[in-house]
């Protein structure tokens, strides 16, 4: 995942009428990855903070 699909990842999870396995399709993730990276809700999870981290770092 990248920082540009995690930030579209969150966006999307926020919002009630998001369809999660085309969300995937469009990102070119899993459902695994996905939730690795961002709640249902559209929070961000440790390995999400990390990428960020990592992108600003550069």
């Amino acid at each position: 995942m990248t920082p540009a699909k995690l930030r579209l990842a969150r966006v999307s999870m926020g919002q009630p009428d998001t369809n999660v396995g085309d969300l995937c399709k469009e990102l070119g993730v899993t459902r695994q990855t996905l939730y690795r990276h961002v709640s249902p809700t559209g929070e961000l999870r440790e390995d999400g903070r990390k990428l960020l981290s990592r992108a600003r770092g550069k």
